[in-house]
């Protein structure tokens, strides 16, 4: 590739001379126009390329920046489902608790109910055992008391002897 055209070249620039040539002052004064025209472009070329390579810092920046933040957002979005994952776990571990222990106190009052119905079982049958007893406690004494009047008019009688 063949080097650009610097404005010191143009200035520096030597055309031959002949007859039919054009005037020496003009061109002159054209190229020296030129120059500084070249000059200019060169100077704002090369405060674009500054510009350019400033920018695309900033894209690169920014690209970093948007890796940086997909990253933080997916680790936000894992650290979330995580979360969620463990709170459901939890809860469910919970319920699973309490639905034991609401099985455990539905035996436990069952089984309360049961001994309770074992144990009114067991006065009614003693309260009947007690109420027999005392009747044939009431019929002996009953029976003693008629053998006593039996007794007592035996020796009431008048013997006849």
């Amino acid at each position: 590739m063949a080097e650009l055209v610097t404005a010191r070249d143009i200035e520096n620039k030597v055309f031959g001379r002949s007859m039919r040539g054009y005037s020496v002052d003009e061109v002159d004064e054209f190229l020296d126009r030129i120059a500084e025209d070249i000059q200019t472009y060169s100077l704002r070329a090369a405060e674009l390329e500054r510009k350019v390579d400033r920018l695309e810092d900033q894209v690169q920046d920014y690209a970093q920046m948007k890796d940086t933040l997909q990253e933080t957002l997916l680790m936000a979005q894992q650290s979330a489902a995580s979360k969620e994952e463990a709170a459901t776990r939890k809860a469910e571990a919970i319920l699973s608790e309490a639905k034991i222990k609401a099985e455990q106190l539905t035996l436990e009052a069952s089984s309360a109910k049961d001994r309770g119905r074992t144990e009114i079982q067991r006065l009614r049958q003693m309260r009947q055992e007690f109420r027999a007893e005392f009747r044939a406690l009431l019929s002996r004494y009953g029976a003693l008391l008629e053998g006593d009047e039996a007794e007592d008019a035996v020796r009431e009688a008048p013997t006849a002897q």
